[in-house]
């Protein structure tokens, strides 16, 4: 049971990498997924250790509907959200205090705010990599205890490995092909 929720992480933080801002819905789902994790596993007491992972299901399906459904809001609340647990993350990498990581959280998450409201785009491609480069080194991270200055350098890696490919910066764009050429009607002839 120990395993199986790094491996997602991985799993769901490479989907994120990959194609987060395509399926925007999938992005939230996968946030809704994280979210439940991270609360059940904490929170909820289960005889069979399994229901965990049905409380995020469910958490990650209620994200997906939501999504679809009411796109602009799902994405401002999960542009919340992945910004307030990034930057929460991120000072936790570099040894910033407890009473503090709510500060990094709150900022974080008004940023994420920010960005969807501003260029709607451009944040699906920077909270969907910066989602999953969190999900891939936080389990990375506590399974091979890893520094805390290799993971920031993972993480950020990860984070622009993801914006790269989701952008396409690196596609080759068509050469743009040349109109044929019109000619030009002749001139009509003064009338004498």
């Amino acid at each position: 049971m120990e395993i199986v929720a790094p491996i997602l992480n991985v799993i769901l933080g490479i989907i994120l990498l990959t194609v987060g801002k395509k399926f925007y819905w999938l992005l939230v789902a996968v946030v809704g997924f994280a979210i439940g994790l991270a609360l059940a596993t904490q929170y909820v007491q289960a005889d069979p250790p399994w229901l965990i992972y049905v409380v995020a299901l469910a958490a990650g399906i209620l994200g997906a509907v939501f999504g679809i459904f009411v796109q602009r809001l799902a994405i401002a609340l999960i542009g919340f959200l992945v910004g307030g647990f990034g930057a929460s993350y991120v000072a936790g990498l570099i040894n910033i205090s407890e009473p503090f990581n709510w500060m990094a959280f709150i900022v974080g998450g008004i940023v994420g705010l920010l960005l969807v409201a501003s260029v709607f785009d451009w944040a699906l491609y920077i909270l969907s990599s910066w989602a999953g480069a969190t999900l891939i080194t936080r389990a990375v991270t506590g399974g091979i205890g890893m520094n805390e200055t290799l993971g920031l350098v993972v993480f950020f890696t990860l984070f622009v490995l993801g914006m790269v490919l989701q952008a396409g910066l690196f596609k080759e764009k068509p050469k743009p092909q040349l109109a044929e050429e019109i000619p030009e009607a002749p001139a009509d002839k003064k009338k004498k």
